[in-house]
């Protein structure tokens, strides 16, 4: 131990430890302990206090408990978003306002993206605070009575886009800039049909008289829900091929720099074919539907091994069970014919013994 230590208690000890009458004269230290009178006290031993302070341990001094960490987490005019604490508190010193939230143990949550306003409400309550939410900063709550109610029904404002100017319809020399040709049936009159056909019902039958209605519902009750089922599917898509027959004898031609017209390229790829299928297959090019398609095929081979193993499984069962038959009827016969030895062994026997006492 140091000597820097030892001497606040050497000090305590050398001022009421002497014996009286004894002269003190030290030579060197170990006289000076030596005739010091030592009574084993704390006065002389020395104490050695902690020198790294303990960690992972919530101290607290023992007239404080845990806080609760209680009051206001958000001021006023500061943004907030759906389920910010805003005030945490244990009773209703404020209560929930205009777009805000109180839990179960009092604590006022933002209900809506806005900033924060603690006001009074005199016309709902006359003593009591209220924090609310506007979506505005310069809002002020409560708002005016009979005010139109402001909501953002999850959306959010954003800048108009401009309409799109007009498109020039000719070039600057006069020459229009693109022409369109149709072959066959337009495609207005083909839209025109297929809405008709896949149109309500009801819409028709109003239009018409009501004996044809009576005669109409005679003949739908004739007929089986199959069959129309399957007539209204064919003209579907005998009316849906149309379309797309349209479609494609609709020629939009643009014109080029050398003052001829012509379509695009992307609209000569479409005549042979939709995007995405490959001229003469059925097959599927996007990734994601050739994954499906692959999905469909595993999980149909899965289905027939699966098929295939409990058929198997139930032949064999089977065939064990002809087996286990066969092996008891053996079983059987030869426990019989065991008998029937053993019966005509017995018999015989019995017989010999006679013959010799006659």
């Amino acid at each position: 131990m140091r000597l820097t230590q030892l001497q606040r208690p050497l000090q305590a000890a050398a001022a009421s430890g002497f014996r009286p009458g004894l002269a003190f004269t030290p030579t060197c230290l170990s006289q000076l302990f030596g005739q010091l009178r030592l009574d084993g006290g704390s006065q002389v031993e020395g104490r050695r206090y902690a020198s790294v302070k303990s960690q992972g341990a919530y101290k607290l001094k023992w007239k404080r408990t845990i806080p609760k960490k209680m009051g206001a987490k958000r001021t006023g005019d500061q943004f907030v978003i759906p389920g910010n604490i805003i005030y945490k508190q244990r009773g209703t010193l404020w209560h929930a306002g205009e777009n805000t939230i109180i839990s179960r143990n009092h604590t006022i949550h933002a209900a809506v993206s806005g900033y924060v306003k603690y006001y009074r409400d005199p016309a709902h309550h006359p003593t009591r605070q209220y924090i609310g939410v506007t979506f505005n900063r310069e809002d002020k709550l409560p708002y005016p009575p009979n005010a139109v109610r402001r909501r953002r029904l999850n959306l959010v404002a954003s800048p108009r886009k401009p309409e799109p100017e007009a498109r020039d319809v000719t070039g600057p020399s006069g020459i229009p800039l693109w022409v369109v040709r149709r072959e066959g049936q337009t495609l207005a009159e083909a839209e025109a049909e297929l809405l008709q056909a896949t149109g309500a019902d009801g819409a028709e039958q109003g239009q018409q008289p009501q004996q044809q209605q009576l005669a109409q519902e005679a003949t739908k009750a004739r007929r089986s829900k199959k069959s129309l089922a399957k007539q209204r599917a064919a003209r579907l898509t005998e009316l849906r091929a149309q379309r797309r027959r349209v479609q494609r004898e609709t020629r939009v031609l643009h014109l080029q720099n050398d003052y001829s017209y012509r379509e695009h390229n992307w609209e000569i790829g479409r005549l042979i074919g939709p995007a995405g299928r490959v001229p003469g297959t059925g097959k599927v090019v996007a990734r994601k539907a050739a994954l499906r398609a692959r999905r469909r095929r595993r999980d149909a081979e899965f289905r027939k091994l699966k098929a295939s193993a409990a058929a198997r499984k139930v032949r064999r069962d089977a065939h064990m069970e002809k087996v286990a038959a066969k092996k008891a009827l053996r079983a059987a016969a030869e426990a019989g014919e065991a008998v029937e030895a053993a019966k005509g062994a017995a018999k015989g026997k019995g017989q010999g013994q006679g013959k010799k006492k006659a």
